[in-house]
C-alpha cells in the first residue's frame, strides 16, 4: 500500500465539485439539464481584441521558444511591469517599483502554494469564504483558525491576531462569497494589528475591479504605508477580463516579500508565456478592451437587478450586491441550506446553487449564486424555483 500522507488523507473533497456531480446525476436522472448558477465562470469569453493580439503575438517568431522564466525577466516582461505600475498609479494614485511587482499564471495556484512560505503555525481564515484556502492550509502542514463573519458586521472577518501560533492570514475582498467590501479604515487598523504581532497576510483581489457603482473603491495594500512589508495583494485577469481560459495575474508585495516569493516559486515555476504577458499588458492599456469589459459589467450588473429582484419575490431575502459576480442569498425560516439547495432546489427545479455552508460554518443559512447567466436563464431559473416553491 503506498504511504500517502496524513494531509491528503484529511482534505474534503472540494465543494465545486461536489455540487458539480451533483448536478450532472440529476440531469442524468430527469433527462433535464440543470442551469448552472453555482460557478463564477464568466458566460462570455475573452474580449475579441483581446484575443486578435493574443493570436499575433504566439505567431510571433521565437514566443514559445525556451522556458519564460529563463528567456526573459522571473518577475515578468517590461511591457506588462509597466502597465501593472501605471494601473496602480491611475487607479490608487500611488508608486510602485517593478521590484513590487510578481507576474504570474493561475492566481488560484498562487492562492495554494503561498501558504506554504509561513508556520509552522495557525492561519486565520475567514469564514464563510472562497474554499480553497482550507485545503492549501491543511497541505502546507499549518492549521486553520477560523474567523467569524457574520451579516451584523457586514460580513468583515474580525481577526483576532494576538494568538502568538497566528503566522499568516487569508482575506479575500471584494468577499467571495458575500460580495463584503472593507474600507480604508478597516485596513488601516488590520495593518496594525499584523504590525504588532507579525503575521503576513495573503490578500485575495480576484474581484478588486468588480464594482457596480462608483462610489465602491475596494482597497489595495498599496494605499496603506508599511502593509506591502506584511501582506501579499494576488490579482487576476481571470474576472477582470474574462480570462478564466488563459491564467494571468500577479502579485504585489515590497521588494523584499517579492524576492522571497521568486525564489520559492523558481523550485516550481518555468515563469508565464510571453505572449500571455504581452497580451496581457494590451487588456491593462487598450482603449478598445476596456470598452469591451465595460460593456460586459454593465449587462452583469443588469443581472444582478434582475435576478435579486426575483429572488426576494420568491421570498428568497438578497441585496443587490455592490461588487462581484455573486448574490449572497438567505434560504427560507426553517430550512438547511444543503438540504434546500441539493434536495430541493436542484433536485427539484434543476437549478444549481452553492450551499452557503459549502463556504463555512457560519455561511449556513444562505446560498450562493452566480450573475454569469444570461437573461433568459435567469428568468428560466426563477420559473423553475417558482413552480416547485413550497415556503
Amino acid at each position: 500500500m503506498p504511504k500517502f500522507s496524513a494531509a491528503i488523507q484529511s482534505i474534503p473533497e472540494y465543494p465545486f465539485s461536489k455540487v458539480s456531480n451533483i448536478s450532472r446525476q440529476i440531469e442524468q436522472r430527469d433527462h433535464v439539464p440543470v442551469i448552472n448558477a453555482r460557478i463564477g465562470m464568466p458566460d462570455k469569453e475573452a474580449p475579441q481584441t483581446f484575443k486578435e493580439y493574443l493570436a499575433k503575438y504566439v505567431l510571433q517568431e521565437g514566443s514559445t521558444l525556451g522556458y519564460p522564466v529563463d528567456s526573459h525577466p522571473s518577475r515578468g516582461i517590461p511591457e506588462l511591469i509597466e502597465a501593472i505600475m501605471e494601473h496602480y498609479h491611475q487607479k490608487y494614485d500611488v508608486k510602485i517599483t517593478p521590484e513590487n511587482i510578481a507576474v504570474n499564471s493561475w492566481c488560484k495556484e498562487v492562492l495554494h502554494n503561498m501558504v506554504r512560505m509561513f508556520g509552522p503555525g495557525k492561519v486565520l481564515v475567514p469564514d464563510p469564504v472562497y474554499p480553497a484556502y482550507e485545503g492549501a492550509v491543511v497541505l502546507s502542514s499549518n492549521t486553520i483558525e477560523h474567523v467569524k463573519t457574520q451579516k451584523t458586521s457586514k460580513w468583515l472577518p474580525q481577526f483576532q491576531l494576538k494568538d502568538k501560533d497566528a503566522v499568516a492570514l487569508y482575506f479575500c475582498d471584494p468577499n467571495n462569497p458575500t460580495g463584503a467590501v472593507a474600507d480604508l479604515n478597516y485596513y488601516q487598523s488590520l495593518y496594525r494589528e499584523m504590525k504588532a504581532n507579525d503575521i503576513c497576510g495573503i490578500f485575495d483581489k480576484a474581484y478588486k475591479d468588480y464594482v457596480f457603482d462608483d462610489e465602491t473603491k475596494p482597497v489595495s495594500i498599496t494605499q496603506v504605508p508599511g502593509l506591502m512589508d506584511y501582506g501579499y495583494e494576488i490579482v487576476s485577469f481571470s474576472k477582470h477580463f474574462n480570462l478564466v481560459g488563459v491564467g494571468l495575474g500577479w502579485v504585489v508585495s515590497s521588494k523584499e516579500n517579492i524576492d522571497r516569493w521568486l525564489k520559492f516559486t523558481g523550485h516550481y515555476s518555468q515563469g508565464v508565456e510571453w505572449y500571455k504577458q504581452k497580451a496581457g499588458a494590451e487588456a491593462l492599456t487598450n482603449p478598445a478592451i476596456k470598452s469591451e469589459m465595460a460593456e460586459y459589467l454593465k449587462i452583469v450588473k443588469e443581472r444582478g437587478i434582475i435576478f435579486a429582484k426575483g429572488l426576494n419575490e420568491l421570498g428568497l431575502k438578497v441585496e443587490i450586491p455592490r461588487a462581484t459576480p455573486y448574490l449572497w442569498v438567505e434560504v427560507p425560516q426553517g430550512y438547511n441550506d444543503e438540504d434546500f439547495v441539493l434536495n430541493k432546489i436542484i433536485s427539484e427545479a434543476h437549478v444549481a446553487f452553492m450551499p452557503g455552508s459549502y463556504f463555512g460554518s457560519n455561511g449556513k443559512g444562505y446560498f450562493r449564486t452566480t450573475l454569469f447567466l444570461d437573461k433568459n436563464q435567469i428568468q428560466e431559473a426563477l420559473g423553475r424555483i417558482n413552480r416547485i416553491r413550497s415556503w
